[in-house]
């Protein structure tokens, strides 16, 4: 059974209760208070009577009398007080004086007074009230009160409220219904959204209401989706890169392998000159090192591009400098250019290692640009790299750290360099929070700048 019908049943099962309780209280005390009332009158009456009939026995009672005379007195005297509509017995001395109420006076009088019986289908209350005493005899008087229809009120009003108490049962049942439904629609949506998200489907949210437990379940549940969004979308976008960056990854080791494999048969099949066999050797080993630079920027560039965190170490820009000095000096000289290292004491939140390739290969950049001049200089939140190469058109400048463009493919093929380092050094960037600047002007050199975030190291 369902969380919200359950509920709805036990809340009816509450109300159906309570409306018992309160109508039966109610009924119960009604009924005391009628029937109460109803004695309560009729002894008044009684006595109202016995009262003034004392008084006037004792008035006018003349002991001389015969004793038929005295009870015809008596009897006399007895019915100028009595209520026609009220039935009453006159006992004097045991003896049956009067007695108007229809029914004998044994089946009345059982030795007890004030008490309720039925005789006949009716419902009688009979109360006796004190007894007049006189020189001549005691006489005793005794109502005799239909209270049928006291009771004929009680069952109607108890007819009455079971309709009132069934109508208002049936109206409650119904506001609990739809309002336990209603309060507990956001939890079905919730199975819903969360059924659809297990299936795929991870843009479900639920409308707000409300500032109840409900409405928080239903704000921590959209927290949720949306962090499950996130995780899925940055999941599916590195999934993405990396099928993009394997892709151009093949079609970048096509070429070379083809030049490969075309100068390695040729050595094995074709009778070649020395000077000829020395050159294809020589094309296959520069080959050969520039897909091993390939790959291994490339595998660096995928394993960068899964969102892990790196651990920034504040590092003083001397280590850096220290770590890629006699690499970066050794490269140049092959290139015919020099570099020159500038430190102003700087320290920056970083990877030493990641840093170290961001050097490296923004070195190789400025090399394969036919620069001389290398200056790599470290201020107070920024590290930079100038040179005096060829430079970058402008028109081409934004599309400079896109893996495997090349401004110059002529010169960046020849030199081995497949269009991977700007895009190593954005994405090592983007790991440490930093900025990439880069300014260009063609014929004079590039001047790219790793902007850390403002902070205390």
């Amino acid at each position: 059974m369902k969380i919200r019908l359950r509920l709805a049943l036990l809340s009816i099962a509450l109300i159906a209760v309570a409306l018992a309780s309160c109508g039966t209280l109610l009924l119960n005390a009604s009924a005391r208070n009628s029937i109460r009332a109803a004695e309560d009158g009729a002894k008044m009456e009684l006595n109202l009577l016995g009262t003034s009939y004392q008084n006037v026995l004792q008035d006018v009672y003349d002991t001389t009398l015969s004793e038929t005379a005295q009870r015809s007195l008596a009897l006399y005297l007895f019915r100028q007080y009595i209520s026609i509509n009220s039935q009453f017995v006159l006992i004097r001395n045991g003896e049956t004086l009067y007695n108007n109420s229809n029914y004998a006076v044994d089946q009345l009088l059982d030795g007890e007074t004030e008490q309720t019986t039925e005789l006949d289908g009716k419902t009688l209350f009979l109360a006796a009230a004190q007894e007049v005493g006189t020189s001549s005899g005691t006489y005793q008087i005794f109502l005799v009160r239909d209270v049928s229809s006291v009771y004929a009120d009680i069952s109607r009003l108890t007819l009455q409220s079971i309709a009132i108490c069934s109508g208002a049962f049936l109206l409650s049942a119904g506001v609990v219904m739809f309002s336990t439904f209603r309060a507990l629609r956001p939890l079905k949506l919730l199975q819903q959204n969360a059924a659809a998200i297990s299936s795929g489907v991870y843009d479900r949210r639920i409308e707000v209401r409300g500032h109840d437990e409900i409405s928080e379940l239903a704000v921590s549940f959209n927290s949720m989706a949306e962090a499950v969004q996130r995780q899925i979308d940055a999941v599916t976008a590195t999934a993405e890169e990396r099928k993009l960056l394997l892709g151009a990854l093949t079609h970048e080791l096509k070429t070379p392998m083809t030049s490969i494999i075309g100068y390695s048969e040729a050595l094995l099949k074709t009778k070649l000159t020395p000077t000829q066999k020395a050159e294809a050797a020589a094309y296959i080993n520069r080959e050969c090192g520039r897909l091993e630079r390939l790959t291994q920027k490339m595998m660096r560039l995928i394993s960068l591009s899964g969102g892990e965190a790196v651990q920034l170490i504040p590092t003083p820009a001397s280590a850096l400098f220290a770590e890629v000095e006699l690499t970066l000096k050794d490269a140049a000289a092959r290139q015919h250019a020099a570099v020159h290292f500038v430190d102003s004491g700087a320290r920056y939140a970083m990877d030493l290692d990641l840093m170290a390739s961001v050097l490296i290969n923004l070195m190789d950049n400025a090399c394969s640009a036919g620069a001389t001049q290398i200056v790599v200089a470290a201020g107070r939140n920024r590290l930079t790299v100038s040179d005096n190469g060829c430079g970058i058109p402008a028109d081409v400048l934004s599309r400079v750290t896109q893996p495997f463009f090349r401004a110059d493919k002529a010169r960046s093929r020849g030199q081995g360099h497949a269009g991977l380092g700007l895009a190593l050094v954005s994405r090592i960037a983007e790991l440490h929070g930093a900025r990439l600047e880069i300014d260009s002007e063609v014929g004079k050199g590039t001047t790219v700048q790793f902007v850390f975030p403002e902070q205390d190291v």
